[in-house]
């Protein structure tokens, strides 16, 4: 719309009219799946014949659309010889890459492909980090280099926390994150997840912009995704770990599987008997976490045979044991992992 008042200001001015010299050839993008490709360079079409009819220059013609090779299709990440792939040039970087955490990416890409991306991006994106820290890093290098001015992404929440913070702190070094939303609902192939929206730009000697996060205007915005006040605020990101602590804490239950149970579900398998006359109880356990505990979570239960109970044992336990051959095992016997199988 900007553009469009150039044009009437400047025909206002007696340049005459001009016809607009920037068009759909201007957004570039690589997209892995071919029918998604496809589907961005009909929606570019479309939006630049809606613009042309709206201010009044009509559809062009002969032709009226021009090819859109510059919507690549290939993978964002690597070259198909394991080498980096290469972005093509812009002024401007954003989108909405792959929501996949760091424990699945090795089980939904393979050895080959994890070993590989792993070693290219090895010393900028943390090993096990999840896979859309690598945007965050490629953007980084961008705008390091000068190409890019200004950048943003739509992150899975987790970006904010761990392993996959240390790309917004090498962010932090090159560009100013002037706009995020650091917890929001999202809709991902069909299911609920919560994301982090973070907008940055490259610094300059006059980044003199508004800042915001979460919507109110704050004095900077932390690696976490936490506000700054520039007085009495505390950046969490550079709190080091206590000795004092070491060896008194745990990391916490991994359950490297769905042995979730909704609620629902758990208090009718309480009910049932089994062969050995035990009850399920003793095997179906209530699971809590920190959510839980602020208020936010939803609860559940989850199906914990422990780590010694021999297979014939288990079994007598029909419900949960029918569950976890039906949905843990198939996962498991799959698992790259040898102790895991």
């Amino acid at each position: 719309m900007r553009f469009g008042r150039v044009l009437v200001e400047g025909e206002m001015l007696g340049l005459g009219r001009q016809f607009p010299a920037i068009g759909p050839r201007c957004v570039k993008g690589i997209e892995l799946n071919a029918y998604a490709a496809e589907l961005a360079r009909i929606t570019i079409w479309i939006g630049e014949i809606q613009w042309m009819v709206q201010n009044g220059y009509g559809a062009k013609k002969n032709p009226i659309l021009h090819p859109l090779d510059q919507i690549e299709h290939r993978d964002a990440l690597l070259n198909d010889d394991g080498s980096e792939a290469v972005w093509p040039q812009a002024d401007v970087v954003i989108g909405n890459p792959p929501f996949l955490g760091g424990s699945r990416v090795l089980g939904e890409l393979g050895k080959n492909y994890t070993d590989a991306l792993r070693k290219i991006y090895e010393g900028r994106v943390p090993g096990g980090a999840d896979l859309v820290c690598y945007w965050f890093e490629k953007a980084s290098s961008f705008l390091a280099d000068g190409v890019a001015c200004l950048g943003g992404f739509v992150s899975t929440n987790s970006i904010r926390g761990g392993k996959n913070r240390e790309v917004l702190k090498r962010l932090g070094d090159v560009a100013v994150i002037f706009d995020a939303w650091s917890d929001e609902e999202w809709v991902n192939e069909g299911a609920a997840v919560r994301v982090s929206l973070v907008c940055f730009s490259r610094k300059t000697s006059n980044n003199d912009f508004r800042v915001t996060l979460d919507g109110s205007e704050v004095y900077g915005i932390y690696s976490d995704l936490t506000a700054a006040d520039g007085f009495s605020s505390v950046d969490l990101t550079k709190a080091k770990s206590l000795k004092q602590n070491l060896n008194v804490s745990f990391k916490g239950v991994a359950k490297d599987g769905p042995f979730d149970v909704p609620s629902s579900v758990a208090c009718g398998w309480l009910l049932q008997p089994n062969a050995n006359g035990r009850s399920n109880s003793e095997v179906l356990k209530p699971r809590v976490n920190g959510k839980d505990f602020a208020g936010r979570g939803d609860g559940g239960w989850v199906i914990d045979f422990g780590a010694n109970m021999p297979v014939i044992d288990a079994s007598f336990y029909e419900l949960p044991f029918q569950y976890v051959e039906k949905h843990v095992r198939p996962l498991r016997e799959k698992s790259n992992d040898r102790q895991r199988r």
